[in-house]
């Protein structure tokens, strides 16, 4: 006898890589993605965060991993890809007693890879009775690319893509144009590569180059798929970056409509919202956003510093120390997240704990001494601890090294230390 259908919530666990061979583990992340993003876009679906799936994952019992995370249904499986053919096997069990609603089995040529994924979303909804929208499900019916040429640089650029550091999104920039020239109508990777330039923009070298590629990319993105919450996403973190602000709030908020449930979009509005000065509502986004992702580290961490504008210092040094405890769980997992290192660096400058933020920070450094984001965020710690000289030695350093976003320099309060010092002074002298 079948089991009941569940409640329409459900956690996707990481697909296991059957190939035996690591280097395809890009290719399992990537399915995973797709297929945990296709199902976030259901309103009428709830769906555990990704990152926090896949930390449980393997560390507890089913029933115990479906409370965890709240979730009546469990989605797993494995991929297999050998030269142009696919073989994807999934299952979706009872979180409360492992019994199995189904099991499938497809091969396929590689080609075929989103209509694939398509059939085992629509089965997935169906069977826990999640009714796509009309909207919905015309973004659900949308297949990105059927050329396989254009799949393997995707995918391995959404494999390094995640990694806030410059060498992941350069190499992603490469991937994506492959993606692109392979098959010019595929918006998705349209939108990635507007997002790797608008990324190399914000942290690494604020060129008019990038700025004005990652307009055109995005502006592509959307033309060949305004049905896609994501295409309005990078539009708007472009125009944002642009700042064509009314231009960028209309593409956010689009993005946030076709998918309420985005993090991306929630996180990337909350800092639209931080540069536009609108504090109160970059708080509620990111208030939001961290909701939907709370293994992320960054979201909590910016949070804190929205509070502290908003004079809000009790929320500020919840946020902090939350954004400190994430970050300390995943350095355990990725000692060599510099990201982490130096955002939990700030946090625990302003909680503090100041022997641990010079650790943390000159750890960061030592990873990537010529990092222009890095040297940037270890400034701020240094400010903040009230080391000035070795503050402005990392400012110095970082503008060297193509840092350009002067407004930040100009106006972040963790440098205010700096503010009267010469050397600082001088340092303003070069955006005149």
């Amino acid at each position: 006898m079948s089991s009941p259908a569940p409640a329409a919530s459900v956690a996707v666990l990481p697909l296991a890589n059957a190939s035996g061979d690591p280097d395809k583990d890009y290719f399992a992340d990537g399915l995973t993605e797709y297929l945990h993003g296709s199902l976030v876009g259901v309103r009428a679906l709830r769906v555990a965060s990704r990152g926090s799936a896949a930390t449980q994952h393997g560390l507890v019992s089913l029933a115990d991993l479906g409370r965890a995370l709240d979730v009546a249904a469990i989605l797993d499986g494995s991929v297999t890809r050998l030269g142009g053919q696919l073989r994807l096997s999934a299952r979706l069990r009872s979180a409360e007693d492992g019994s199995d609603f189904w099991t499938v089995q497809v091969d396929e040529k590689l080609d075929e890879l989103f209509p694939v994924l398509r059939g085992l979303t629509n089965r997935v909804l169906g069977t826990l009775g999640a009714a796509p929208t009309p909207e919905e499900r015309r973004a659900l019916d949308h297949v990105p690319t059927r050329d396989a040429r254009a799949l393997d640089p995707y995918l391995r650029a959404r494999h390094v893509s995640g990694q806030i550091r410059r060498s992941s999104q350069d190499s992603a920039l490469l991937l994506y144009a492959d993606a692109v020239k392979a098959d010019p109508q595929f918006a998705l990777a349209h939108a990635g590569l507007g997002e790797a330039h608008a990324l190399l923009f914000t942290y690494w070298l604020s060129s008019d180059e990038h700025l004005q590629a990652a307009d055109a990319a995005s502006a592509r993105a959307v033309e060949l798929a305004s049905v896609l919450a994501e295409t309005h996403l990078v539009r708007g973190m472009a125009l944002s970056l642009n700042r064509r602000h009314d231009a960028a709030e209309e593409e956010f908020l689009t993005a946030l409509a076709l998918k309420p449930n985005l993090f991306e979009a929630h996180y990337h509005y909350a800092r639209h919202c931080r540069t536009t000065g609108r504090l109160a509502e970059a708080a509620r986004w990111f208030e939001s956003a961290g909701a939907l992702r709370p293994e992320d580290y960054s979201t909590p961490s910016l949070l804190a510093s929205v509070y502290v504008g908003l004079k809000r210092e009790a929320d500020a040094r919840a946020a902090q120390q939350r954004a400190v405890a994430i970050a300390e769980r995943r350095l355990k997992l990725v000692p060599d997240d510099e990201r982490a290192l130096y955002l939990g660096a700030g946090c625990l400058s302003s909680l503090g704990d100041s022997a641990r933020a010079r650790e943390w920070a000159k750890r960061a450094v030592a990873m990537e001494p010529d990092d222009s984001a890095v040297l940037y965020n270890v400034a701020c710690v240094y400010a903040l601890l009230g080391l000035v000289d070795s503050a402005i030695d990392c400012l110095e350093r970082s503008v060297t090294n193509g840092f350009g976003h002067w407004e930040w320099i100009e106006h972040d309060s963790d440098l205010d230390a700096l503010r009267e010092h010469p050397r600082f002074l001088a340092l303003l002298q070069r955006r005149r």
